[in-house]
C-alpha cells in the first residue's frame, strides 16, 4: 500500500505541500497535524483513488475550498459550492465593524428594533457571522436578513445559518427590492445595518484574475459593469428609495470596495445621498477594503 510520505512526493513538484496535507488529511478524516506527522502511515487503495481525484482538481486550479466544498471565516465554517463566493479574510473586517456598531448601539440604550441586513448575501457568510456574534449578547430586538437574487445561493446560505444554530429571514431580491414592499418587511422607525460585498470588479480587473476565480467562482458575483461600480449605484438608488418611504432613524452601510475604487465611489454616495456621511478603512495589506456610509 502507498503511504502519506509517498503520495505526497508524487504530487510535491506539482501543487503546494499545504494543498496536499489539507487535501490527504481532509480524505482521512485526520487532522493536518496527523498528516505531518505520520508520513509513513499506509493508505487503502480506494483512499489512495479519491484523494488522487481530489489533487488532480487542484491541478486544474480548483479551489481548496470549493474541492473540499467548505472554507472558515470568522471562526465559523461554512458550505460553498460553485453558486457562491469563496469567503475571504479582508471580508470580515465587515463583520468586525458592523458587530462594533451594533455592540455600541446596546451599550447605548440604542437597542429598539435594530434590523440587519446583507445584501447579496451569497454562501450567508457576513450575515450568519454577525448574527453568531451578536446572540451571545442577548438582545431580542435585532433582527437578520439576508437577500440574494440567486435561488441557489441561497439554499447554501440557508444551510450555512443552520450550520451554524443561527436565525436569521432570506429573502429572494434584486438588492433592496423586497424591503421597499411593506408587507414583506416593516422597517418604519428602525434603525438599520446594510452590509453587501456585492460584485466591485471592473471588466480589466476581472480578465486579470487567476484561473481559479474566473473558472470556478460565479462571474455575476464578481464582476460588475461601470468601472466595477453598477451593483453599488444600483443598490444606493434603492437606498435612497427606501429613505423616502420608511422613517428609519438611523441607517449605516458597509460595503466592500476595490481599493481604486475609493475616489469614484465617494463621488457617486454623493451624488445620490448628498447628506451622507462617508468614512473609509483599510485591510490587513494596507489597502482601501471598507466604504462605511452614515445617514
Amino acid at each position: 500500500m502507498t503511504t502519506i510520505s509517498q503520495l505526497t512526493t508524487l504530487y510535491s513538484k506539482k501543487i503546494d505541500y499545504l494543498d496536499i496535507e489539507i487535501i490527504i488529511a481532509n480524505s482521512l478524516a485526520k487532522t493536518r497535524e496527523f498528516v505531518l506527522a505520520h508520513p509513513e502511515q499506509q493508505i487503502t487503495a480506494k483512499q489512495e483513488l479519491a484523494i488522487k481525484k481530489l489533487l488532480e482538481r487542484r491541478l486544474r486550479r480548483e479551489s481548496i475550498a470549493h474541492i473540499l466544498g467548505r472554507k472558515e471565516f470568522y471562526g465559523l465554517d461554512f458550505m460553498v459550492n460553485k453558486y457562491t463566493l469563496v469567503p475571504r479574510p479582508e471580508t470580515e473586517l465587515i463583520v468586525e465593524q458592523a458587530i462594533e456598531l451594533l455592540r455600541s448601539m446596546l451599550r447605548n440604550k440604542l437597542r429598539n428594533n435594530i434590523n440587519v441586513i446583507d445584501i447579496g448575501t451569497g454562501s450567508g457568510c457576513i450575515i450568519t457571522a454577525i448574527t453568531h456574534a451578536m446572540e451571545q449578547e442577548k438582545s431580542n430586538n435585532i433582527k437578520y436578513y439576508g437577500s440574494d437574487i440567486s435561488a441557489e445561493a441561497l439554499k447554501v446560505a440557508k444551510k450555512n445559518a443552520k450550520l451554524n444554530g443561527v436565525k436569521i429571514k432570506f429573502l429572494k431580491s434584486n438588492l433592496l427590492s423586497a424591503f421597499l414592499n411593506p408587507k414583506i418587511t416593516k422597517l418604519k422607525d428602525n434603525q438599520l445595518i446594510i452590509t453587501a460585498n456585492l460584485p466591485y470588479l471592473s471588466k480589466e480587473i476581472y480578465n486579470s484574475s487567476s484561473v481559479d476565480v474566473k473558472k470556478y467562482e460565479p462571474k455575476s458575483a464578481l464582476y460588475s459593469p461601470e468601472e466595477g461600480l453598477q451593483h453599488y449605484r444600483k443598490l444606493l438608488e434603492k437606498l435612497k428609495q427606501l429613505l423616502a418611504t420608511c422613517h428609519l432613524s438611523l441607517v449605516t452601510c458597509f460595503f466592500e470596495i476595490s481599493p481604486e475604487q475609493k475616489v469614484p465611489i465617494t463621488k457617486l454616495i454623493k451624488n445620490i445621498l448628498p447628506t451622507a456621511q462617508i468614512e473609509f478603512s483599510k485591510d490587513l495589506a494596507g489597502k482601501w477594503r471598507i466604504c462605511k456610509i452614515s445617514i
